[in-house]
């Protein structure tokens, strides 16, 4: 204990003196100078906050629990006694010497030229950020000191004033006052937001009648709606709308400086509302003044060339040019397909220009893995009002090969445990666009086992898996490959065989798939599978573990069938709607899952298909249910830094086969990091039932027929650590049902007395974010237990807070990542 205080105690002296380090003046200045503060603001009544502070560029520096002590700013300036930028600057003009004189020595060698690029890329870099931001001390321990300025307060002060112009208050005005407090500034900002303007009538002005016609039929799109507050950014959009509207119906030349407006504002409506204003617009739209900009232009020829490897010359290799369907193509080291390239190159000869086309052409090569550069580019032909389009390509490495170690996270008692990847990828293996790929995978995870004893058992598990993916549909007919050939489809064969050894079995799977995808837009993406069989065996089960799967199978458990020998087919459909950002947390968007699932499909289409299986893999148990899942979310900024997400979740099998059960891996489970974080996982329900217990006092998994759970979670953000540490308050609530007659009255599902069923748990969570990957602690408590059909959130014993055998207790999850 002495040893655990004296740490503590070391911890504190020295957050305190760097506290006071912080705290300590410069030696130079003439005058006291004070931290910036925090910036508060007052008066604004449709203006969010959050708009506000976005316009702020200074940030304060981060304290101590709320002190005047700035750790970070002390850790900055102990930095500072052993810097020297003379001494950095030096050590950058040595590093930049060096790399120009092995350029110069190696000057007619392209490749090892390339590798000089890359060493001395990060080596510049380096020295750069150390001649900028300084030291480790300074640049990744501590922070700049941000002091207090009055000019730029002022500047603040301005610019929030021409935001509230921008956004229809024309007559507001801001001010600021400032308050002291020890050694640190704050700022509060007045705003004076007065009368909104509104936007009352809105014309068109256009002296082309071709482009008038185009406007008017896109009207309902426009930016700019009558009756809606005067924004000034919905100007900038509705100029941006008519630019790409007009690139699009062949108008090369035109831009969105031909977009002009003006603007009455000495309207109001004193009739009806003395509190608003109303303005006219008139939209003007000239055309350049060049007469030949005033016509669509035509494509007059496309051109797509393959250049060599990045940073090698063309006078190394010999150019193949080949001519298809009015498409020119060059190659010069490698060749691919011209019939699928003609499929992904949406500008044609003899049409009009089109800015989207030319754009998703770029989307759509890049998408194949094949290019690592594509770009564009147009010349004018001789008339000046025709188009020479050309596209030019740098492929990938044709073999790739990949690494990856890391650790395996159990959610249950187990530890972590070791795992590698060895991926490998061959890149346009036939010529056409296709990619082979394969992944070899190893670990050894520390699990708790079935049986339950308390002890940790090692997992060793060993996966291999294989796929040959095209970019195209491989379907019979050319309907779908026309329709889908601008959706970016794929057709993926894979084969894969993984094998688990553990101490109560020994267990492998051989997986054949074939699965169609095509996303048609950057926010939606299909993916059915027709082909889905996969063969599993369960060898070496141990005595006491088949007593255990017989035992649960008298008292209606079902996973003895998991452990059968079985062959499994299905027929899937996915559907995925997501509008969250690629980066960056998610901000006013949805989620949108729905998987469609038929098993045992091809067995009711060809007779007998069963006795041919037997015939070849022995006797097998067969399957034939049908499954649905839906998964939907929605995200919710509250501030700069905070987010409310719901989360709803429901799903259901049944299956109608001899076995009168579906496969164990296509059951519902409730519980755990992913969903009611209050239970352990895969251990509620179904229904009222009370948890089956081992001989040893501890529960198995409870796997149910129909799920329905509910999440809701506001997540905030703490502090900054190397990373984001950010928090999270939740409340989750559902359970699993049973949905055949044979299983007992309390897992069945019934709508008169459901809701009473539904379980609650409520809890906290601490997330760490490094922008490359989240770790997350969620702790859980129960508040409604549907087993014991009673509120046990006042059963949490705060000196037993970790104690599984109570009836309630703080359940700990760790996860990666966030849990939806």
């Amino acid at each position: 204990m002495n040893n655990k205080y004296s740490v503590l105690f070391t911890v504190i002296i020295l957050l305190f003196c760097t506290g006071l380090l912080s705290c300590a003046r410069k030696p130079t200045p003439k005058r006291q100078r004070y931290y910036l503060g925090n910036s508060s603001f007052k008066g604004n009544n449709v203006i969010k906050n959050s708009e506000l502070e976005a316009l702020i560029p200074q940030k304060p520096n981060r304290r101590f629990l709320g002190l005047p002590f700035f750790p970070y700013v002390g850790l900055y300036r102990f930095g500072t006694l052993f810097y020297s930028r003379e001494e950095r600057q030096r050590r950058l003009i040595e590093v930049t010497q060096n790399y120009q004189k092995e350029t110069r020595l190696n000057e007619n060698n392209p490749r090892k030229l390339q590798k000089i690029d890359r060493r001395y890329a990060k080596k510049i870099a380096r020295a750069q950020d150390r001649v900028d931001n300084g030291n480790f001390w300074m640049r990744v321990l501590g922070e700049k000191p941000v002091f207090y300025n009055g000019k730029d307060v002022e500047k603040n002060a301005e610019k929030i004033q021409k935001y509230l112009y921008n956004n229809g208050f024309f007559q507001a005005g801001v001010h600021f006052t400032t308050d002291t407090i020890i050694n640190r500034i704050r700022i509060i900002y007045h705003l004076k937001e007065g009368k909104p303007t509104l936007l009352n009538h809105i014309t068109y002005r256009v002296r082309n009648l071709e482009v008038d016609s185009i406007i008017t039929a896109n009207k309902k799109d426009a930016a700019i709606v009558t009756n809606k507050r005067y924004d000034g950014d919905a100007f900038e959009e509705e100029r941006i709308r008519i630019e790409t509207l007009l690139r699009n119906a062949g108008y090369f030349g035109f831009s969105r400086q031909y977009v002009s407006y003006l603007v009455n504002d000495t309207l109001s409506n004193p009739k009806t509302d003395s509190a608003l204003k109303l303005v006219d617009v008139q939209v003007r739209v000239d055309m350049p003044a060049k007469e030949i900009y005033n016509k669509p232009y035509t494509i007059q020829s496309v051109h797509f060339e393959v250049l060599p490897p990045s940073g090698l010359p063309d006078s190394l290799f010999r150019k193949d040019t080949v001519q298809y369907r009015g498409i020119q193509y060059v190659f010069s080291d490698k060749k691919f397909s011209t019939k699928i390239l003609n499929n992904k190159i949406l500008v044609r000869p003899q049409t009009r220009y089109s800015q989207l086309k030319e754009r998703e052409t770029q989307q759509q090569l890049s998408l194949t893995d094949q290019f690592r550069f594509v770009n564009y580019s147009y010349r004018l032909d001789s008339a000046g009002h025709g188009l020479h389009s050309y596209f030019k390509a740098i492929p990938l490495e044709k073999y790739q090969l990949s690494t990856d170690v890391g650790l395996n996270v159990i959610q249950l008692q187990g530890a972590p445990g070791p795992f590698a990847n060895l991926s490998y990828k061959i890149r346009n293996v036939f010529n056409g666009l296709e990619n082979f790929e394969s992944n070899l995978r190893g670990g050894i995870e520390l699990v708790p086992g079935f049986l339950g004893s308390r002890q940790i058992y090692r997992s060793e598990e060993v996966g291999l898996t294989t796929s040959l993916i095209f970019p195209r549909l491989l379907l019979p007919g050319s309907f779908f490959q026309r329709k889908a050939k601008v959706y970016n489809p794929r057709t993926q064969i894979g084969l894969g065989y993984n094998y688990v050894n553990r101490p109560e079995y020994t267990r492998t799977n051989v997986k054949i798939a074939t699965t169609y995808s095509w996303q048609p837009s950057n926010t939606t993406i299909f993916n059915l599978s027709l082909i889905d069989l996969n063969i599993l065996n369960t060898q070496n089960i141990r005595p006491d573990f088949q007593n255990l799967l017989d035992t649960l199978q008298l008292q209606g458990n079902n996973l003895i069938n998991s452990f059968q020998k079985s062959f499994v087919s299905d027929v899937n459909f996915n559907f995925v709607y997501n509008t969250n950002p690629l980066s960056g947390p998610p901000r006013h968007a949805k989620y949108l899952r729905v998987a469609l699932e038929s098993g045992g499909t091809s067995l009711n289409l060809v007779k007998k298909q069963e006795d041919l299986i037997k015939n070849i893999f022995g006797d097998l148990q067969f399957y034939k249910y049908l499954r649905w899942n839906v998964d939907y979310r929605r995200y919710w900024p509250m501030g700069r830094q905070s987010l409310l997400v719901a989360r709803v979740n429901s799903g259901a099998v049944y299956s109608y086969g001899d076995s009168k059960v579906p496969p164990y891996e296509k059951y519902f489970f409730a519980g755990g990091s992913n969903s009611l974080r209050a239970w352990l996982p895969r251990r509620l329900g179904p229904g009222k039932a009370k948890p089956r217990l081992t001989s040893n006092n501890l529960s198995v998994e409870a796997p149910g027929e129909f799920l329905l759970e509910g999440n809701l979670e506001y997540r905030g953000h703490l502090a900054n650590f190397f990373g984001d540490i950010n928090y999270a308050l939740f409340l989750d609530a559902g359970n699993v049902w049973n949905i055949n007659s044979y299983t007992e009255e309390a897992q069945q599902f019934s709508f008169n007395r459901f809701y009473k069923e539904i379980a609650v748990g409520t809890g906290f969570g601490i997330r760490y974010d490094v922008s490359y990957f989240v770790v997350r602690f969620d702790f859980g408590v129960k508040v409604y237990d549907p087993s014991r059909q009673k509120f046990v959130l006042n059963e949490l014993e705060t000196d037993k807070l970790f104690k599984r055998t109570q009836s309630n207790f703080l359940n700990v999850n760790l996860g990666v990542g966030y849990p939806f």
